[in-house]
């Protein structure tokens, strides 16, 4: 297990409270909004969706935030004038396992082992995290990778 610091981001988002039992639910087809949003006002994504987590627990009905974000160039971000939610990223330290295929897979194959790892090595968990959707081809592909980084204490 490698400690990494990401870079500094620049993301538009749609922002939401949820919990792990309703997340689902509650995204619905926003992704697919966010994107349609920044199409029409002629902005072109510089990455790939991510799914920005602050507060999260291992209690599925402890409530959270969630981002949903697509990263932006700077300029683009700087001149948006749209209704989503503009942030610039800071960096952060976090450790990283990748799920290839089945989204619904991520609790079991990417987070239980991830967690146990931080565990075992003594890192803090801050709360914080993302999933970074690298390839996304449907919830049950084979030929998804998803990034799963979970934020820890420096």
């Amino acid at each position: 297990m490698q400690i990494q610091t990401s870079n500094a981001v620049s993301v538009i988002s749609i922002e939401m409270q949820t919990k792990l039992n309703d997340i689902v639910k509650d995204v619905g087809e926003l992704p697919e909004k966010l994107s349609g949003d920044l199409i029409s006002a002629g902005i072109i994504p510089t990455g790939p969706m991510q799914f920005l987590y602050d507060g999260i627990t291992e209690d599925p009905e402890a409530p959270f935030q969630l981002r949903i974000a697509l990263p932006v160039s700077k300029a683009q971000a700087e001149g948006y004038s749209g209704p989503r939610r503009v942030d610039r990223l800071d960096p952060f330290q976090f450790v990283e396992t990748v799920l290839y295929g089945d989204i619904a897979q991520l609790e079991k194959k990417a987070y239980i082992p991830l967690q146990t790892e931080i565990h075992k090595a003594g890192l803090v968990m801050t709360g914080q995290g993302r999933e970074v959707y690298q390839n996304y081809d449907g919830p049950q592909s084979p030929d998804n990778e998803t990034r799963v980084q979970l934020v820890v204490k420096p």
